[in-house]
């Protein structure tokens, strides 16, 4: 996206301001920032803000670009996303009752837990978002262990879906449309339950 040269670049903040801007500023990466303002606003081309500050071209054009976009702020860093947000104990609990009984019980029409669906639960739910891999390491500290499916899984689940279609949302529809062979998952067995068992033999 073209940026405007000279007078026109940053139209509402003088170079005197700009220079001030520089002066004052400690963040070394926003000086270089102020530094790519500057030049352009004093009529520079992005090879000559380039070769000045060392950056490539295309870095120079997206600085710039975020001048445009947000003014003086885009001095400042992104903010990056950080780890997701964590679920509070109360919540995890509430998280570990549900996936303990199908999915039917909470209006799913689903038979199995996949890692796709808790996904889901977690995002329409409780308002937060995970990666399936990040999801996958919560279950598993709530202590839920991953299984195979069964063809009677698969089965019961297309009845199922077919019977509650005409009710789901979009990110339902595109769940529904994933084949449920995709691995699921359980509560782990405890030791308690491994020594009853054995017990009972």
């Amino acid at each position: 996206m073209f940026v405007k040269r000279g007078n026109e670049f940053l139209s509402g903040v003088s170079l005197k301001h700009l220079e001030k801007f520089y002066e004052e500023e400690k963040n070394a990466k926003s000086k270089i920032r102020l530094q790519c303002a500057i030049l352009r606003k004093k009529g520079k081309t992005l090879t000559f803000i380039a070769d000045a500050t060392g950056k490539p071209v295309t870095t120079i054009s997206g600085i710039l670009n975020r001048f445009k976009k947000k003014g003086i702020t885009a001095k400042d860093a992104i903010k990056q996303k950080g780890q997701p947000t964590k679920l509070s104990q109360a919540k995890r609990t509430k998280l570990k009752k549900i996936i303990s009984q199908s999915p039917e019980k909470i209006g799913l029409p689903f038979v199995v837990w996949t890692t796709k669906l808790v996904e889901y639960v977690l995002r329409k739910f409780f308002k937060v978002e995970y990666t399936l891999r990040h999801v996958q390491n919560l279950l598993k500290s709530l202590g839920f262990s991953l299984q195979k499916p069964r063809p009677e899984h698969v089965r019961a689940n297309k009845a199922l879906q077919a019977h509650f279609k005409k009710n789901f949302d979009v990110d339902l529809k595109r769940l529904s449309s994933i084949d449920m062979r995709s691995s699921f998952w359980t509560k782990a067995p405890s030791a308690s339950d491994h020594t009853r068992s054995q017990v009972g033999t």
